[in-house]
């Protein structure tokens, strides 16, 4: 009997904890591949966003040659409030701009890619600003490995630096008590990002 009982609250627990984990999923819902490369300097693009929080606006610019550290310009306004105003450097080839919602909350964050650098941004209810949660340049990788932020199309949540054929992965996780996400080293050794993303 109490053998019974040990394998019925094991398979609970199991069949508990895979829910738990199934539960969280990425998809990507918007992409704009290497859009500041077609823009004409002084230019914006805008793209308007749904939140549990109001209307996000994102607009970048592409400003004139003068300085190359500042070429792109990202303001961000919540409900007409302007939450974010940085600078951006000219890089080769390009910004991508993306969308990836958690499907378990509706939550979005926002990724700026270029060849050199990715982050993850995303609204801060307790900071009342975008912050960001996930930045290439403070994780491991190789020198001159381009970095990707990516749903898989498994739903995992991914950054990955590829150069070659050498892939080296980091998976992330919302952690609710920290309002952060938490995230695990996947290691190296996996085929291009291209074939596993959304």
């Amino acid at each position: 009997m109490k053998k019974s009982v040990v394998a019925l609250l094991t398979l609970v627990a199991m069949a508990f904890a895979t829910v738990c984990f199934a539960a969280e999923s990425y998809q990507m819902t918007y992409e704009a591949k290497n859009f500041t490369e077609e823009m004409k300097t002084d230019q914006a693009l805008s793209e308007t966003f749904t939140t549990p929080y109001g209307t996000l606006k994102f607009q970048m610019r592409k400003l004139l040659p003068l300085n190359n550290d500042k070429r792109l310009h990202l303001q961000v306004w919540l409900n007409d409030k302007k939450i974010n105003d940085e600078h951006f450097p000219k890089v080769d080839y390009g910004y991508t701009f993306r969308v990836i919602k958690n499907t378990s909350t509706s939550e979005q964050f926002y990724v700026l890619q270029s060849i050199d650098r990715a982050c993850l941004l995303g609204y801060s209810p307790n900071a009342q600003k975008l912050v960001v949660y996930i930045d290439s340049q403070n994780y491991a990788h190789e020198r001159d490995a381009y970095p990707y932020i990516v749903a898989l199309k498994n739903g995992d949540l991914v950054l990955a630096f590829e150069k070659g054929n050498k892939c080296q992965r980091y998976r992330f996780t919302w952690d609710a008590s920290a309002n952060w996400f938490g995230y695990s080293d996947i290691g190296a050794g996996w085929g291009s990002i291209a074939k596993d993303k959304q």
